[in-house]
């Protein structure tokens, strides 16, 4: 029998039979969400290709995955007033973020990284976004 995990309770929706929508996001991440939507707002004029869907989690409630095609860009897990960003970083983007102008920040971030047969997860949250650093992720992301 499989144990049945318990949700996050800052959870912003969950809801298994009701699906958020962009207002709905909104309002569950109040003013954390500012720095986040601006990035976000970026990557979709740069690539209008990108493609948000969301999924539910019995441990996170709904989640949204950002697409490039079918490439998993990055997971968005919004939370009440707060949010965790996750992507999975490969060896050739990340070797292209070290010899950046953010070479310091993703050798610190890779510290405390964990590392997947994939690829490396970097999160971020409200507190640890840097929106620039975000968007160098991004973009390493779609160049390798």
């Amino acid at each position: 029998m499989k144990a049945k995990h318990e949700m996050d309770p800052p959870a912003a929706f969950p809801d298994a039979k009701h699906e958020p929508d962009a207002s709905d996001l909104a309002t569950a991440l109040g003013r954390a969400a500012a720095p986040l939507v601006g990035v976000l707002a970026t990557l979709r004029a740069n690539r209008p290709a990108v493609a948000t869907e969301w999924q539910f989690s019995e441990r996170s409630g709904w989640y949204q995955i950002w697409l490039l095609k079918k490439r998993r860009l990055l997971y968005l897990v919004p939370k009440r007033k707060d949010f965790c960003v996750s992507m999975i970083l490969g060896g050739k983007a990340i070797a292209l973020l070290k010899e950046g102008p953010f070479a310091g920040q993703t050798n610190a971030l890779l510290k405390t990284a964990i590392r997947y047969p994939e690829g490396t997860m970097f999160s971020f949250d409200r507190k640890s976004l840097d929106p620039d650093l975000l968007g160098a992720f991004l973009a390493a992301k779609i160049a390798h």
